[in-house]
């Protein structure tokens, strides 16, 4: 670990060096050819995209956005919205954007990702779900299996700089090879304005032994060369929560019927009534229009609510909703996630960083494994296996392994078998809801260091909001009784509701969960505290003022008549989310802070806590509208529904719902996850009372939406660079 120790004085000689050797290196080419001459890029960079066409979609926006002169601060944001911005004249409704649809309306409506889902190199539908130990990727020149976490090579594509080509034309030959001793040379001719691609690059961590060296002689006679054309391959790990993984954003947002209801009512003549087309509702035996389920002087059924576009619509047929055909469709319309146990989907920060740093450096290639899981702490999460989101009546689906087991496993040669390497970490355990707290030893085994196929460069992690009951601190704030989802609770197992006062005494232990991950990454796997990105909770609670939630208690939150804020209820949790943030900054550093004495983490776990991304979030929590639209925003914020004695949805068609267009608020209400994420309880009846609830509640509400993880990741994005440029520094002067 010496390398991470040095002064700041050592590290400014280091870097002084450093500028020397490559002045000198400079200088003594000076005579021949400059570097510049020569111009390359790595092809299909982003090591997760299987085929060149994902990456291309991501370099296209890229190439709009990026401007001249310095890069934006705000890169990955502007992709973001270049990417998912609705292919409409009028955006102004989503109606109105229906409306006025362009040629790539569909397709920006569904979002980026859901084009991107079915190419990469992790098996979403898997038993177990994981990350491909060999990923066959598709180049330009054709395919290569390719072990997923160590490469042993790249294709680069190279051209001659415009500037030395002015007045040549014909062909040129083009010579490389490779740099390690023994590599054989090949040369090709190609018409001087064509770039040559290199299909096999190799590549080595010791870096002595990677890329090649290339040379072109031109019609002219001159020649041209590279003797470095080396990519630098880094492999980056995600490891924690909800708040990374991409909850609320599924990879392919459920579609809407704009013409159907679903009817969330098992009692009532469901098999008639339930999926009827709007435009032929009969009269029920003189019940009032809309099911007869409501007064006459009712806006709208409560229980009537927007219906997932299923087979039965698109072949004009109704499957009654006792029926399995029913259950089939519904199931076959649900949204997608790269992996759905752990609702993780592409949207998540962790990607969009690995990405970016993709973009910005074509002499680079990004290798990310991203474990995060919807619902992980640090000991059922993290260390321990933990309930899946979804999928969990499939065989083997009702449990997700433990984050550390899966990324030992996958650097391990010889996987799972190989880890013979034994250490015991103290965890402080409890079960959510009660009190009482108690040590339990956990033994992990490792896959000793001569095994592990490579370092980790970098690990970004979101942990410990659910290690203090995040989940069950939001329910307090949203509803008014625990006994209005007392089924929820049954259904988990655990209690879903509880105040302050609970998370209070798991916060107390936080730090001791903190030591053991900080041993765990050490044992398990040689990473240093200097080279975790640990990113800080945004705030979720204020409007578009700055005051807090809850002077329009259900704004965003009539899915489900027991959903409700209040405000007092809200600030005790926001002062609990105050203490949260700053143990947080005390576990991983005491420096400068009033810290509380005796922390197992003592001076801190060295982690890099990054919270300069707070700000942005202040004035944009669930309830805020847009400050120049605020009227027209809050109507928006209802969950559509058909009015009595009327054929279509108010405030607007479901089958519109733009799930990635941009709002105000950054966060997810339980109207927007409803609508995103349509999760209902498997082994439940789909049109039980309580589906509502549940979708919207563990679809995701009260998380950042797909724009909130786009600004996310533009601050963790500036925090890697000086992570990787520090190593870099070191690794060049060692």
């Amino acid at each position: 670990m010496r390398r991470h120790a040095l002064s700041t004085s050592l590290w400014l000689v280091a870097l002084f060096d450093v500028l020397l050797i490559a002045s000198a290196a400079i200088i003594a080419s000076a005579g021949t050819v400059q570097a510049a001459d020569l111009v390359w890029q790595v092809e299909s960079p982003f090591r997760f995209f299987r085929s060149t066409q994902s990456f291309a979609l991501q370099e296209a926006a890229f190439g709009a956005v990026r401007g001249t002169g310095q890069l934006p601060a705000d890169i990955v944001w502007r992709l973001e919205r270049r990417l998912n911005d609705p292919d409409c004249k009028d955006a102004s409704t989503p109606d109105r954007c229906a409306e006025t649809a362009g040629p790539r309306y569909q397709q920006s409506r569904l979002g980026w990702a859901a084009q991107t889902l079915g190419d990469t190199c992790y098996d979403s539908n898997g038993k177990p779900r994981r990350y491909m130990p060999v990923c066959e990727r598709r180049y330009s020149w054709g395919t290569a299996k390719e072990d997923y976490i160590l490469p042993d090579a790249h294709t680069v594509q190279i051209w001659i700089a415009p500037e030395q080509l002015a007045g040549v034309n014909g062909d040129c030959v083009w010579t490389w090879q490779p740099r390690r001793p023994g590599g054989k040379a090949e040369t090709k001719k190609l018409a001087c304005k064509s770039k040559l691609t290199i299909a096999r690059v190799p590549f080595a961590l010791d870096r002595a032994n990677s890329g090649v060296s290339v040379s072109v002689q031109l019609p002219d006679g001159r020649q041209l060369a590279e003797h470095d054309v080396v990519v630098e391959d880094l492999f980056i790990v995600a490891l924690g929560d909800s708040f990374a993984s991409g909850e609320s954003n599924p990879d392919r947002p459920v579609q809407f019927s704009a013409a159907r209801q679903m009817l969330y009512d098992p009692k009532i003549l469901r098999d008639e009534v339930a999926s009827k087309d709007l435009d032929k509702r009969p009269a029920l035996g003189g019940m009032t229009p809309g099911f007869g389920l409501a007064a006459a002087e009712d806006q709208f059924n409560p229980k009537a609510l927007p219906k997932r576009y299923m087979d039965d619509e698109a072949q004009d047929r109704i499957y009654k909703p006792s029926s399995p055909e029913f259950q089939v469709a519904f199931d076959k319309a649900a949204a997608k996630w790269l992996s759905r146990d752990c609702h993780r989907s592409q949207y998540g920060y962790p990607f969009r960083v690995g990405i970016e740093l993709a973009l910005e450096n074509r002499h680079r290639s990004i290798t990310l494994a991203s474990f995060t899981c919807s619902g992980a702490e640090i000991a059922e999460g993290l260390f321990g296996e933990m309930d899946a989101r979804e999928g969990f009546s499939e065989p083997g689906g009702a449990k997700v392994r433990a984050q550390l087991d899966q990324l030992s496993d996958l650097i391990c040669r010889g996987g799972a078998a190989a880890r013979t390497q034994a250490a015991s970490y103290t965890l402080p355990e409890f079960t959510m809801g009660s009190t009482a707290i108690s040590p339990a030893r956990i033994t992990k085994m490792w896959c000793p260091p001569l095994l592990r196929k490579r370092p980790i460069d970098m690990v970004m992690m979101s942990i410990g909001g659910n290690d203090v009951g995040f989940g069950a601190l939001a329910a307090y704030a949203i509803s008014d009784s625990a006994a209005d989802f007392a089924p929820i609770a049954a259904w988990v197992g655990s209690s879903i509701r509880f105040g302050p006062n609970v998370s209070r005494a798991y916060l107390s232990v936080l730090d001791q969960r903190m030591k053991a991950v900080k041993e765990a990454l050490a044992d398990g796997f040689g990473v240093a505290p200097a080279r975790v990105l640990q990113s800080s909770y945004e705030p979720i609670q204020y409007d578009e003022t700055g005051a807090l939630c809850g002077s329009q208690p259900t704004l965003g939150m009539d899915v489900h008549p027991g959903l409700k804020l209040d405000r007092g209820r809200l600030a005790e949790t926001t002062q609990f989310l105050g203490e949260l943030l700053d143990r947080l900054e005390c576990i991983s550093s005491t420096k400068g802070k009033s810290c509380p004495a005796g922390l197992a983490t003592g001076a801190g776990t060295g982690f890099t806590l990054v919270t300069d991304h707070i700000p942005e979030f202040t004035k944009r929590g669930l309830c805020a509208r847009d400050p120049k639209r605020a009227f027209a925003d809050g109507i928006e914020m209802r969950v559509p529904r058909v009015p009595l004695g009327s054929a279509e949805f108010k405030p607007y068609s479901p089958a519109a719902t733009l799930t990635y267009e941009h709002h105000w608020r950054l966060f997810r209400s339980p109207n927007d996850a409803f609508l995103a994420a349509n999760t209902h309880r498997e082994g439940t009846a789909p049109f039980d009372t309580l589906q509502p609830a549940w979708a919207g509640l563990y679809s995701g509400a009260i998380h950042p939406t797909a724009e909130g993880h786009a600004i996310v990741a533009d601050h963790i994005v500036r925090h890697a660079r000086a992570l990787l440029d520090k190593r870099d520094v070191v690794e060049n002067v060692r």
